[in-house]
């Protein structure tokens, strides 16, 4: 509860830094910059202010709370040293242009999400000028193309352009020997790199131009994104301070940089947004019983089925499947067919925060339950009725051979398109007991599933205070191999049945005519 608090009253702190009146919007004019450099200057205008000792006490060890310079309070003192205190050099407000490339086709803006695709509607021009004053705090998604930055340039002069965060202290853009006063006519050091905030805070990013005093040798100057701390770059490169400019644009976070941030073993937020994102997808569809409503995430459960080439006869054609590699993770939208998930997976517990942190380590001291659940029966229901495919607990970290398996692997046998499973993953707070577990599953099942049918999942959870902590949907489609397993292993139903009455017209085929699959 305190952690919420204190995230509560960051947010609020960052969005209030906003002027009542904003000089800015209409012209870049002296008013706008005697604006720009109060706000450059005020000690509680963002979340590393004066009021961050109070939202991040000592020990509070939430991401939100991570500063690597708490003395340093103001945008003034997070760029020019904990010691600044003269602002007289900013002279001027940058003019910073973002544009927004839409699909050539005209279809609707998408991304590649956390396990999903992301539709990202167009709300806003798609050329569209930051305010540095504006109630105004973007998507990283929204500013990752190269913007166009203009100002008021001296004849003959040459400059050097920053793009900073000033919390890591990340240079996401480095140019020198900029004539003109346009960002494109000079080098490039670093190319630009848009936001990429890690954490759910509104947060500044810094456009910044300083007058350089001759020409600099593009070639000696070192391509380090981070650490950088401004001053000692403009003492390195002699740039001067006495009129420099300066513009702010705010932003937050979003699926496109948790996405990119885990890509980098940085922070894996993703299982944020994947709650967020199942949890609202699940009670679209009438929620489940034995799941709790709002799905707060904090690993990722990534999924890896591995098969080697299979051969097969399937309503009388013979069938030749590859080798299988497939993995289920924040990158995978796919639908998988069932052959492809003949045998038991292998599973990775990937947690919330990495910073080069193994997962193993990070981990270490927790204990887990793993379940696989055919949630349809139940979908949209009061009554748990859910199917077990898999069941193993009393793990270890996030090594799943150190628990004891209490159902072995079932593999999905959907005979319906799109059926929807999930990999559900729940810390313990103590070892639980193999003994009791197949006392939840109701009875009258089915041959090829006893045992298994009717789990009350949401029982057995409150019973052994189990907390969910990670998920991974699965979604299989029928395939020529579902129908050889449901007649000729498991016998659920006649080979007429499955084949859907049509064996009789299949074309006959010898040994050597093969169809190949996958």
């Amino acid at each position: 509860m305190a952690y919420v608090h204190a995230l509560l009253a960051l947010l609020l702190t960052a969005s209030s830094y906003v002027n009542a009146q904003n000089a800015c919007s209409v012209r870049l004019d002296a008013a706008c910059v005697a604006a720009v450099r109060s706000l450059y200057t005020n000690t509680s205008a963002f979340w590393f202010g004066t009021r961050y000792a109070t939202d991040c006490p000592p020990g509070s060890g939430s991401p939100v709370c991570t500063n690597n310079s708490p003395s340093r309070t103001s945008l003034l003192t997070r760029l020019m040293g904990d010691g600044a205190t003269d602002s007289r050099g900013l002279a001027f407000v940058l003019n910073v242009t973002y544009p927004i490339t839409l699909p050539a086709d005209g279809s609707d803006r998408i991304y590649n999400g956390c396990g999903r695709i992301v539709y990202a509607p167009l709300t806003r021009p798609q050329n569209f000028v930051v305010d540095p004053l504006a109630n105004t705090v973007y998507p990283p998604y929204d500013l990752r193309e190269e913007p166009e930055v203009t100002w008021p340039a001296e004849e003959n002069a040459l400059y050097t352009v920053i793009m900073f965060d000033p919390a890591p202290f990340y240079v996401h853009a480095l140019y020198v020997n900029v004539a003109g006063g346009r960002l494109q006519n000079g080098d490039t050091i670093l190319p630009y790199s848009g936001p990429g905030n890690p954490v759910d805070r509104d947060n500044p990013y810094v456009w910044l131009v300083f007058k350089q005093q001759r020409a600099l040798n593009a070639s000696l100057i070192p391509r380090v994104r981070i650490p950088v701390y401004v001053e000692d770059l403009v003492s390195q490169l002699e740039l001067s301070t006495q009129s420099y400019g300066i513009s702010v644009v705010m932003t937050n976070t979003d699926e496109f940089t948790a996405v990119f941030i885990r890509s980098v073993n940085f922070m894996n937020r993703c299982p944020v947004f994947y709650g967020q994102w199942l949890s609202s997808y699940i009670q679209k569809r009438g929620g489940l019983p034995s799941l709790p409503t709002r799905l707060d995430l904090s690993v990722s459960v990534d999924v890896i089925f591995t098969a080697p080439a299979i051969t097969y006869t399937s309503c009388g054609l013979v069938y030749e499947g590859s080798p299988v590699n497939v993995t289920v993770d924040y990158r995978n939208m796919d639908l998988l067919r069932t052959v492809e998930t003949r045998n038991s997976p292998q599973v990775s517990l990937v947690p919330l925060v990495i910073r080069g942190q193994p997962p193993s380590v990070t981990l270490k001291d927790k204990q887990y339950t793993l379940m696989m659940l055919d949630i349809n029966p139940e979908l949209g229901k009061t009554k748990q009725n859910s199917i077990i495919h898999w069941m193993v607990v009393n793990i270890r970290g996030t090594d799943i051979s150190s628990g004891e398996e209490v159902y072995d692997w079932l593999m999905p046998l959907t005979p319906t398109l799109n059926r929807l499973y999930l990999f559900a993953l729940f810390e313990q707070t103590a070892h639980v007991s193999t003994a009791t577990a197949r006392s939840y599953v109701g009875a009258n099942c089915p041959s090829f599933m006893v045992f298994r049918c009717n789990f009350r999942a949401g029982d057995y959870i409150r019973d052994n205070n189990l907390s969910l902590v990670g998920l991974r949907h699965l979604r299989v489609i029928p395939d020529t191999y579902q129908q050889y397993m449901s007649y000729a292993v498991f016998k659920f139903n006649i080979m007429a049945q499955s084949c859907w009455g049509r064996t009789e017209n299949a074309p006959p085929c010898s040994s050597s005519q093969k169809i190949i699959v996958g």
